[in-house]
């Protein structure tokens, strides 16, 4: 027995090796890819404004926007000590986007606040002006600048015709909604004493970490976690190894989803319209959650929410290579293939990051959420360490594969609710 430890000592040095390496590749990739669509932004000549210059980023081919920027919105910069106005038309030159949005970044301006125009303006405080903001609100502020106690302020208005409210934000805590006709000075008497926040941070981070660990408990990839553990102790794995190729299976599922996310979250917030998109999601989570309950009652529709057979045979393949690369490539699969059933509620939740957060912050609930999705197999492989275990497990999971399926319908159907009264 000695001689036999003896002999597998450098098998397990090896295996050890090639266990660190994909973390900290994984781990790598994870972080670069984290933060190269940020940097990645081409970086704006003129987002440092003089004193007395605005700086506008609009599309030329909205007619009314060019008769509010003519006649209303410049004219007003100008008699309020404004001497030169830069505007820069986002549809026919694309690198101004890319100066919008880090503009947007870099001042944390969350979704929810940015608007089709965007007016930047430097006197004696930064100001922005998001939308089609009323002539009186920007002349009460240019007129007031130098008594503000604010280093930068923002208004936000979206409606080009008969707008009724308007909303202000002094760049931290809440921001705040008032009707039309209520002078921007009730915003600046109220600030900071402490009034009801309407800020959505509170609650935004406990949705994502329950949506998170319930959108992980699913059915397809605990079912292929049980598979690959059983058939590692069939083949007389040890438990060490079992938790090594467990530990790769879960992270490149991690990994998936992850990316999946930052492509979405950066697509969500470029298209300008998160809260509609939310409202998709959550209507996306509704159906998905009722065609479940529908192959649970009526098992012969053909409904099935399971990963397709061709994919199921080259992941067994990999599978059963039993190596720790094969492990990472089952998990890839699992990944990109269990999203269709269950991008619903990644999709609004994204949504929902995207108009609530700035990229950073954004990137933070997003390694959460995924975090808290990938739990659920984490304490799967963590309880089934034992082959006793493992089997029963597995058992129990074949044998009520329908009982699962009626409990996803119920978990999508009532976070689909929970997402649309959180919109309203």
């Amino acid at each position: 027995m000695e001689r036999y430890s003896k002999e597998k000592q450098p098998e397990k040095r090896f295996q050890n090796l090639v266990f660190v390496l994909i973390v900290l590749s994984l781990g790598a990739i994870l972080v670069i890819g984290s933060l190269a669509p940020y940097f990645f932004i081409p970086q704006p000549s003129d987002i440092t404004l003089n004193e007395g210059e605005a700086l506008i980023y609009y599309n030329e081919a909205c007619g009314e926007c060019a008769i509010y920027i003519d006649d209303e919105l410049i004219p007003t910069l100008r008699t309020g000590g404004v001497s030169t106005v830069h505007k820069k038309d986002y549809i026919n030159e694309r690198s101004y986007r890319g100066e919008l949005s880090a503009i947007n970044d870099q001042l944390g301006i969350p979704s929810h606040l940015q608007s089709h125009i965007a007016t930047f303006v430097k006197k004696d405080t930064t100001m922005v002006f998001e939308g089609h903001v009323p002539e009186h609100v920007i002349s009460d502020l240019m007129t007031n600048s130098s008594a503000l106690n604010l280093s930068k302020i923002l208004v936000y208005q979206e409606e080009m015709r008969d707008p009724t409210t308007y909303t202000a934000w002094g760049f931290e805590g809440e921001d705040r909604e008032y009707a039309i006709d209520v002078p921007i000075s009730e915003f600046l008497l109220s600030y900071g004493q402490g009034s009801p926040s309407t800020s959505t941070e509170e609650s935004l981070l406990p949705l994502v970490l329950v949506t998170g660990f319930l959108d992980g408990i699913n059915p397809c990839a605990i079912a292929v976690l049980l598979f690959f553990i059983t058939f590692l102790f069939v083949i007389r794995r040890t438990r060490g190894n079992v938790a090594r190729m467990g530990a790769v299976y879960i992270l490149s599922i991690f990994f998936v989803y992850f990316f999946i996310g930052i492509g979405l979250l950066r697509a969500i917030v470029l298209s300008g319209q998160p809260h509609l998109l939310a409202y998709v999601g959550s209507s996306l989570i509704l159906v998905l959650g009722t065609l479940s309950l529908l192959q649970y009652f009526f098992p012969n529709l053909p409904l099935t929410f399971k990963m397709p057979e061709r994919t199921w045979t080259k992941t067994k393949d990999w599978i059963s290579r039993a190596t720790l690369p094969s492990s990472l490539v089952a998990g890839l699969l699992v990944g990109l293939c269990t999203f269709p059933c269950s991008g619903g509620i990644y999709v609004a939740v994204l949504t929902l990051i995207a108009s609530d957060t700035t990229y950073f912050e954004g990137v933070g609930y997003l390694y959460l959420y995924n975090i808290m999705f990938v739990l659920p197999l984490i304490f799967i492989l963590a309880f089934t360490s034992n082959r006793f275990v493992a089997r029963k497990l597995t058992g129990w999971e074949r044998s009520n594969s329908r009982l699962i399926v009626l409990f996803s319908g119920i978990v999508m159907i009532l976070l689909g609710v929970a997402f649309l009264l959180f919109l309203i």
